[in-house]
């Protein structure tokens, strides 16, 4: 079985870190805003926005980087939960992301 997921998107907001109890790993959670291939019946990109988090020890060092409107890469596995809310048995999705790559760079970050 294969279970591979490689998105190019931009972050919609600020990433969060949240630190578990041990205060040594975390995960950091973001949404990626993916352009779809074709434009709607009014001319216009349409987009999926995608829930992705990220389990680090180096969280600290990566998170002041993940900021609003920052072009990304991803590569991770698709992971579905399900959960009961008021009697209904309602699905959410997320990728989990192994790799994170930058694809573009502000001055202030090579400095």
């Amino acid at each position: 079985m294969l279970n591979s997921v490689t998105l190019i998107g931009r972050l919609t907001k600020d990433a969060e870190i949240i630190k578990m109890e041990n205060n040594v790993r975390g995960v950091i959670k973001f949404i990626l805003a993916v352009n779809k291939d074709f434009l709607n019946s009014s001319g216009e990109r349409e987009a999926d926005f995608i829930l992705v988090s990220y389990w680090t020890n180096r969280g600290d060092n990566l998170c002041p980087y993940l900021k609003k409107g920052r072009l990304l890469g991803v590569n991770g596995k698709v992971s579905t939960k399900s959960y009961v809310k008021d009697g209904v048995k309602k699905f959410s999705t997320i990728v989990e992301a192994d790799k994170i790559q930058f694809l573009e760079y502000k001055e202030k970050d090579l400095a």
